[in-house]
């Protein structure tokens, strides 16, 4: 070995697999030269082969690299020094290869264009010190000016306004609140985007050019960009083949570009899809729809053709669940509307996935089908990559009902008491939860089981104790205590609609009842037992129940509370309430969220009034925001303090746009009231209206609204009121 400086020799021959006294072999020698190469130590390797008495001498002749000695930078303002080294990726004490070196400066330069230093300069040079093989790296940066968009121009654009086409770019005019940094490679992915948007609009041979102008400091450029719309095409036929499972008429109502619709490639493809998503409904998987298209000289419009070849319907063989490395089969099968045996019906795959979903616990959900033990029966493979369902949590905040606010909940949505330690895996869902606020003290602990016994059958366990105190200012005249707790059971009947019953006891604690309160509250003051049976039923068409894009939820419910089974008070409450979400207006993550909800409580028996706390209530952040706290709707004519009524009705209107990652805003408007007796349900409402913001926060999600009441009582002021609230999810 030859020419090994720093390098250890004993490093270098256990490289190599040629050795004294093995057998010359020349491959052998050429892959130990390769692997040399490989170290990163050496810039250059030979072979000297030399005859001997009993055999050859090999001779390995290496030229070590320089040792970087010191990494020298200068010129840099806007890149640290740590930053340029990180980017580098070369470290002193290290063998120099030129090739990182290389790609290192081309980063640092990346970097300056993406800054929008686009005439950022980077000089590099390397000096070796021939006696102690060492180098020194030198890095001279002339960072030059931020070049900002001065003025876009744009030319040949008759069929859309310049407006249209600079919606469609990133790269943006420089303003008073934008930056407008000139990047050249966003530039030409601008022109891509241009062009692509003139394609969907049917103007397939669109050309788009542009020309770049810099002024004399390099500060500024002024862009100017020409467009050559060409021919717009039209679609003149469309002719389907091969279908027989459809009717033409069937497959036609699927397709988005029909005659006299504009062309495009991608709404060619998106037809592809929805006629190919039409067989796959169906359970025919297999099937092939290919697409041609041509252009008729004589009318200038394109001719359109789907060969369809449906192939044959596919069975589920066998159901293949993977990634589930807690939660067990059993809870994903149950899920599934498909089972072995059945084809593979599209609708019902999606249904699968959107409960899987609702679960709650899988980030990911995807499915697959493998070959089976026929031709046209496949195995049905669902993927899962699961999600954490365990959480630990606390934290506090502010909020305009309960002031300020203290949690720590403790929670297992995929509980399952008899699997020792981890207690996972079974789908149950456990919950112990405490808040302490201002004025609201809460302590909750819940238990269900979706499936009790092995059957389709909810069991739910709650216990509770919650304590609200005396607050003048939000329409609490007196301090609240209850403690109880509760029964469930619930069942699904049909894919969308489920039903359940309950008991619930509870002892209503009323002290510190104000001196001046209304007569109906002190004749509530001391101990009210509360035994309630309930009964409630929900349509459920929500896409997903913790975040829903589309869909409805429909609930109504009757409360029968009295001494028949055990309590102080008879009265009996029926509710009900609607939410439908609508996407709109074709932007991505637009919603229109409608909501309605309804309520009528009466007294039978012994009782002669309904109990106050039992009353409803409106006003504020959950209910008609821009008025106060419970203050709309029935008050006492001396103490002026809210007695709740007997009928509700609430309406709400929320218009959501998506801002940025995690934040939303909200336009609403809200309208309702609460009426003293039945009788009077409907006779006025109170309307408001404004606009919030909901945030994800790790904590939970918080609300804040600005509301403005449109028609508030005589005595109240007509003035914006802020809302504010954080809650957890469940």
């Amino acid at each position: 070995m030859q020419g090994l400086s720093v390098v250890a020799e004993e490093t270098v021959l256990a490289k190599v697999r040629t050795k004294a006294g093995a057998a010359f072999v020349q491959a052998v020698v050429n892959e130990d030269v390769r692997q040399l190469y490989q170290t990163g130590f050496f810039s250059d390797v030979s072979v000297d082969v030399q005859p001997a008495a009993e055999g050859v001498i090999v001779t390995f002749q290496v030229q070590e690299k320089p040792l970087i000695k010191a990494i020298e930078i200068q010129g840099n303002r806007i890149l640290h020094r740590d930053k340029l080294l990180k980017m580098l990726d070369l470290k002193v004490g290290e063998f120099l290869d030129p090739k990182r070196f290389k790609d290192g400066v081309d980063q640092i330069l990346a970097e300056y264009r993406r800054k929008g230093y686009t005439s950022a300069k980077v000089a590099h040079d390397t000096q070796v010190d021939q006696a102690t093989g060492e180098a020194t790296l030198y890095l001279l940066l002339d960072e030059g000016p931020k070049v900002r968009v001065a003025s876009i121009l744009i030319e040949g654009n008759e069929r859309f306004s310049d407006r249209r086409i600079r919606k469609v770019m990133k790269t943006k005019r420089a303003a008073f609140w934008r930056a407008g940094v000139y990047r050249e490679e966003v530039l030409d992915e601008d022109l891509d985007r241009i062009r692509a948007f003139y394609r969907r609009e049917g103007f397939q041979d669109a050309l788009v050019e542009r020309a770049v102008a810099t002024d004399e400091r390099g500060r500024s450029v002024y862009l100017t960009l020409t467009v050559t719309e060409g021919p717009r095409y039209t679609v003149g036929t469309v002719e389907l083949a091969g279908q027989q499972l459809f009717t033409e008429e069937e497959l036609h109502s699927r397709l988005q570009m029909l005659p006299g619709s504009v062309f495009s490639q991608e709404a060619l493809q998106e037809d592809v899809g929805s006629l190919q998503g039409a067989y796959f409904d169906r359970g025919y998987i297999f099937a092939r729809v290919d697409p041609t298209s041509m252009l008729d000289p004589s009318t200038k419009a394109m001719q359109v053709r789907y060969r369809i070849t449906e192939g044959e319907l596919a069975y589920i063989d066998k159901i293949d669940i993977r990634g589930n490395s807690h939660t067990k089969d059993v809870v994903i099968r149950r899920e599934l509307r498909v089972k072995p045996g059945d084809p593979f019906d599209g609708e019902l795959l999606r249904r699968s996935r959107e409960r899987l979903y609702n679960l709650g616990y899988f980030e990911e959900i995807s499915f697959d089908h493998e070959p089976g033990t026929e031709p046209h029966h496949r195995d049905l493979v669902v993927q899962v990559k699961e999600t954490k369902t365990g959480e630990f949590s606390f934290g506090g905040g502010f909020s305009s009902v309960d002031r300020a606010i203290g949690f720590v909940q403790v929670e297992q949505r995929n509980f399952d008491w008899k699997n020792f330690p981890t207690f996972t895996g079974a789908g149950q869902d456990l919950r112990f939860r405490t808040q302490l606020g201002t004025v609201r003290r809460e302590f909750d602990l819940s238990f269900t089981e979706p499936w009790f016994l092995g059957h389709p059958v909810s069991l739910g366990l709650d216990a509770f104790h919650i304590t609200r105190l005396e607050r003048r200012s939000l329409g609490f005249a007196y301090d609240e205590q209850r403690t109880g707790g509760g029964v469930r059971l619930g069942k699904e009947f049909t894919e969308h609609f489920a039903g359940s019953v309950g008991y619930r006891l509870e002892n209503v604690d009323i002290s510190d009842v104000s001196s001046d309160a209304s007569a109906d509250l002190r004749n509530e003051e001391g101990d009210n037992l509360i035994s309630t049976l309930s009964n409630d039923w929900t349509y459920d068409t929500r896409d997903n129940r913790f975040d829903p894009t589309h869909g409805q939820v429909f609930r109504w419910g009757v409360d029968f509370a009295g001494s028949f089974i055990g309590g102080d008070k008879d009265f009996v409450r029926g509710t009900v309430s609607d939410t439908v979400i609508w996407p709109c207006w074709k932007q991505k993550g637009w919603l229109l969220e409608v909501r309605g909800r309804a309520g009528l409580i009466d007294a039978y028996g012994d009782s002669e009034e309904v109990p106050i706390f039992e009353r409803f209530f409106a006003g504020g952040s959950t209910t008609i925001r821009g008025y106060e706290e419970r203050r709309v709707g029935p008050r006492d004519a001396n103490s002026n303090d809210p007695i709740g009524g007997e009928a509700m009705a609430i309406g709400n209107i929320d218009l959501v746009i998506p801002l940025v990652e995690n934040i939303k805003g909200t336009v609403f408007f809200d309208a309702g009231n609460v009426w003293r007796r039945v009788n009077q349900f409907g006779e006025d409402f109170k309307l408001g209206t404004g606009i919030g913001a909901r945030i994800k926060t790790p904590i939970g999600p918080v609300r804040l609204d600005l509301g403005f009441p449109l028609n508030p009582d005589d005595n109240e002021e007509q003035r914006l009121r802020f809302h504010f609230n954080i809650s957890r999810a469940f």
